[in-house]
């Protein structure tokens, strides 16, 4: 119930008018450290119920959410893709990080509240625009939200009779789950700065400031702070959290495939030629190195459909040459991503995963997600450019 709390809490502080920007942020902070269709299923409660109030298209309503889940998973440590980029360019976490909340956040803002505020006012003079249709009960796959003001919910148990749930988890709960490990990697790349180099205290911030560590510690923090708290009436006491942590695992398996597979295709086009090939036909037109990084990406992010495979394939054919492009490599990681998110279409699972949720047709689903991400990518190139150009 963290993700209800969190969202319902920015909804009341920020009222109507701010609500697109409140998801927006809302999408951003909670996608840091969980993959983008679990951030989606996690805060569509939110999206469904603001849609039936305002009797507006889920889709159009979501879009803030969609931008913000989005770009946190194509540019932003510590999601994968992101996080071997910036493995391979040797770049600086924390910088990575911070740059790419300076770039992501104007990109976000233009391809969800921006762009949705232009999509709804058309539907507005136009309600058969695209056939979508407002909001009504029933009409949608989402779960009925948390009630976190009542705390407590009923479930039946084995023997078909109601239990009582545990409190649902309160937002300063939800929040500090969610921003931990991002403040221990910020913390380990600012390990020289607060104590002197090779210190212990240096090589305990360094040590505790490392990707798999910091995310180790914040599954084992939120299982003390949140496992107590959990919904279902399936996963209570250390028996059953520890049941809850090995089907966890289940979806990673799938991931960690996409990333050996793109890891070995970058690998043979590399150690095939092709890729020096491409390059310098790149370099002899002379394109800027951020552009490139964007576009081997797009191009392999429209062909194949998956974002991880876009930015471990054009990272890894960049890699060799990253330190000789003369940028800043926290920005050649933000390039890539970029690219990584242009034209999602019916080669991405996240198309029909939108798709599905949403209750669209191709030609909606075409016509609102995939102008989101591209909108989005093109965005971030270009805050990713100007970026570059302030910190000359």
């Amino acid at each position: 119930g963290g993700a209800a709390a969190l969202g319902n809490m920015l909804v009341d502080r920020c009222g109507p008018k701010l609500f697109p920007w409140a998801l927006m942020a809302l999408g951003m902070v909670v996608g840091m450290p969980v993959f983008m269709e679990v951030g989606l299923v996690l805060l569509l409660p939110i999206v469904a119920e603001a849609a039936l109030r305002t009797k507006r298209p889920p889709i159009l309503v979501g879009m803030p959410l969609l931008a913000g889940l989005s770009i946190v998973h194509g540019m932003l440590p510590p999601h994968p893709a992101p996080l071997l980029a910036a493995g391979l360019f040797h770049a600086d976490l924390g910088r990575t990080i911070l740059y790419g909340l300076a770039a992501g956040l104007p990109a976000a803002a233009l391809a969800g509240p921006c762009l949705g505020w232009l999509m709804m006012r058309r539907w507005e003079r136009q309600p058969g625009w695209l056939g979508l249709k407002p909001a009504e009960e029933g009409a949608t796959l989402f779960a009925a939200p948390v009630n976190v003001e009542e705390g407590r919910g009923e479930e039946p148990d084995a023997a078909g009779q109601a239990k009582v749930l545990p409190p649902a988890a309160g937002p300063l709960r939800a929040a500090s789950a969610i921003l931990l490990p991002i403040a221990l990697i910020f913390l380990g790349s600012w390990a020289d700065a607060l104590a002197a180099p090779g210190t212990l205290a240096n090589q305990v911030l360094r040590f505790i400031g490392s990707p798999d560590i910091a995310m180790l510690i914040a599954v084992l923090a939120a299982l003390v702070i949140l496992g107590p708290r959990i919904q279902t009436g399936r996963h209570h006491g250390p028996e059953l959290l520890r049941r809850l942590t090995t089907e966890s695992f289940e979806p990673i398996a799938n991931v960690l495939i996409i990333l050996a597979a793109a890891g070995g295709l970058s690998g043979v086009l590399r150690d095939s030629g092709a890729a020096q090939a491409t390059v310098s036909l790149a370099l002899g037109a002379h394109m800027p190195p951020l552009v490139l990084a964007w576009l081997l990406a797009a191009v392999v992010r429209v062909s194949m459909g998956s974002a991880t495979v876009a930015t471990a394939v054009a990272s890894g054919v960049l890699a060799p040459m990253a330190a000789h492009l003369g940028v800043r490599p926290e920005l050649l990681v933000l390039a890539t991503g970029a690219g990584s998110l242009i034209l999602s279409h019916v080669n991405d699972p996240g198309f029909w995963m939108n798709q599905a949720f949403f209750k669209l047709e191709l030609k909606q689903t075409l016509s609102t997600w995939t102008v989101l991400e591209t909108v989005l990518s093109v965005a971030g190139l270009g805050t990713t450019l100007l970026l570059a150009a302030a910190l000359r």
